[in-house]
């Protein structure tokens, strides 16, 4: 459109015919050596001259007469072919459809049938040129869907999947990717869908540093693109959606040579948008432990994932929900118990938001706490995880500054049937400093045990001992004719300490406890640098584990001094009422 309008202004400056054929009679030119140019000056032979100096001379009336009525000729001559030459009688002629195109788009740029002129085609060139640079630049996606729905129609479908992943394979170094279907672009949705593709490392790519290996297939992805993105080197895809991914993942121990699962990426500052992940299943090897994770996405919305902030991005997240291992977890910010106003702000102002991860009961062995260095005493046992991830308030386009760059972390551990063993090396850090020495080590197997032996007899007398039935029926016909339910419902315990069922019986010993699931409840804090987190992408390279090793064990201890303390001081008085109570008596009978 804008190269037509150019087109048209073009020739609206060009000369009149009438004043060009005047150039060009001869009549004229033999008799007639002047003609006016315009306001105040004359053209005299082809030069322009001022009137003044020219004044003396005039043509003559015949030259001027004849000239006008040849020139009068030629404009009635030239309407009558505009009108003969008309889009709709063109069309009319036109035998082929290329001919009827060819007519549509002269008449749109030029309002005629008439070849085009060097100017015209150098301004439709660069017309060109800038509509599709900045079709480019600003509908990358537009630009990638129409191109492939063009090369979809002239070509097969499974030969143009053939062809970009080729491209692409090129282009990365150590993947191989695979496009099983077409390649469909959704005008509606404004992005390009893939369906059934397959993503793995080629065998090249595991002997670099021998960290990451994968195998994966995407039932469906919908992307978008942006180049400008791609110009300032974070990538060409802007928004990605992945549905129905399957595979495995293996993770060699690359640690111990120094390296990092971000460095088997070329490109340390890739970004992405938003990123939607739903109903996949993960299959993650541990080489290093022989352990192995199912990893289930039920759903995943992040607003933005960075390379060098995967971890915090991940916290960061909308919302997360899967499983793993069949046990359920869960990413989401934090609710207040209480009405949330605008006074609160000023205590949460440091941190954007409070995120609560959430992992349900799990057993130890599937987590590979019983390989661990730190944890080599547990032997059996369920683990639930909670913990409030407290994260600084930045923005998307910012980095962690330095006056808000720390994280808190408030964790629990609640273990239930935990059972211990002694192993055969001490406790260990990650770098091989010893945690805790035999002699610590041994008063926490024997509290663990010990617990668990005396919930064990409970759960057996529980068993032997059948609960009586707390609705009786009675039914006599002479003295009570109608039918009497007694509950115990009716009787209430009042409110003091013992709350629990369990605790409401006349004779209590000291050593019951005071639940009836055999829990060791743990609970500590972390602080974290978060420029510690950068280039993250596993938990055990962040160095938390070792914090949270040092801080259970501590919590740990603490546990078990208070029972030692608890234990003595019920000694303590069961020996004093008994002592007491002895000498009143023989006080007493000394006295008879």
């Amino acid at each position: 459109m804008f190269a037509g309008v150019a087109l048209r202004l073009r020739a609206c400056v060009r000369r009149p015919v009438g004043l060009k054929a005047l150039y060009k009679n001869p009549v004229y030119l033999e008799q007639v050596n002047l003609k006016p140019f315009n306001r105040g000056r004359w053209i005299n032979n082809g030069k322009t001259t001022h009137k003044q100096s020219i004044e003396g001379c005039k043509p003559t009336e015949k030259g001027i007469d004849s000239c006008s009525d040849s020139l009068h000729k030629k404009s009635i001559l030239m309407q009558k072919n505009r009108q003969l030459l008309t889009k709709e009688k063109l069309l009319s002629e036109a035998t082929g459809l290329f001919e009827r195109f060819k007519i549509n788009t002269k008449w749109l740029l030029i309002r005629g049938n008439r070849p085009f002129s060097g100017e015209e085609l150098s301004t439709l060139f660069s017309w060109f040129i800038i509509s599709h640079l900045v079709w480019i630049v600003l509908g990358t996606t537009t630009f990638v869907s129409l191109l492939l729905f063009t090369m979809n129609t002239v070509f097969a479908k499974g030969l143009v999947g053939k062809f970009v992943g080729n491209c692409l394979n090129r282009c990365i170094e150590g993947v191989d990717v695979e496009f099983q279907d077409a390649m469909v672009p959704e005008w509606g949705k404004g992005n390009i869908s893939f369906k059934k593709v397959r993503v793995k490392t080629t065998p090249g790519a595991q002997g670099s540093y021998g960290i990451l290996s994968f195998d994966l297939s995407f039932n469906q992805i919908n992307l978008t693109l942006s180049v400008k993105k791609w110009l300032q080197g974070e990538g060409l895809i802007q928004d990605i959606y992945l549905s129905g991914v399957k595979g495995a993942v293996s993770v060699r121990g690359g640690m111990k040579d120094g390296y990092r699962i971000a460095d088997w990426f070329s490109n340390h500052n890739y970004r992405l948008g938003e990123v939607e992940i739903n109903d996949s299943l993960i299959t993650f090897n541990d080489v290093d432990f022989q352990q192995q994770f199912h990893l289930s996405v039920y759903n995943l919305h992040m607003k933005q994932l960075r390379l060098q902030w995967c971890l915090l991005d991940l916290l960061n997240a909308e919302v997360v929900s899967g499983a793993i291992n069949e046990s359920l977890f869960s990413i989401h910010k934090r609710q207040h118990k209480l009405a949330y106003m605008r006074e609160f702000e000023k205590d949460f102002l440091p941190w954007s938001r409070i995120a609560r991860v959430r992992l349900n009961p799990i057993s130890i062995k599937e987590l590979g706490l019983n390989k661990s260095k730190a944890f080599n005493w547990m032997e059996a046992g369920q683990v639930e995880i909670l913990a409030d991830i407290m994260l600084p308030t930045v923005e998307s386009n910012e980095l962690y500054e330095e006056e808000n760059k720390y994280i808190v972390m408030d964790l629990k551990f609640v273990f239930t049937d935990l059972a211990a063993r002694m192993g055969s090396e001490t406790p260990k850090l990650s770098d091989n400093r010893e945690l805790v020495s035999i002699e610590e080590l041994k008063p926490i197997i024997n509290f663990i045990n010990y617990k668990r032996g005396v919930f064990c007899s409970l759960k057996d007398v529980d068993r032997v001992n059948v609960p009586w039935n707390t609705k009786v029926s009675i039914n006599k016909q002479k003295s009570y004719p109608d039918k009497v339910v007694i509950s115990s419902g009716a009787f209430k315990w009042p409110d003091g300490e013992d709350t629990i069922a369990m605790n409401r019986e006349v004779i209590k010993y000291h050593e019951q406890p005071t639940s009836k699931g055999n829990e060791i409840v743990l609970k500590c804090r972390v602080v974290k640098d978060s420029h510690e987190l950068q280039d993250v992408f596993l938990f055990k390279e962040t160095g938390v584990y070792d914090q949270l090793a040092m801080e259970i064990y501590a919590d740990l201890m603490k546990m078990i001094e208070e029972s030692e303390y608890k234990k003595k001081n019920d000694w303590v008085k069961v020996w004093g009422t008994t002592v007491a109570s002895q000498l009143l008596i023989f006080g007493l009978g000394a006295i008879v």
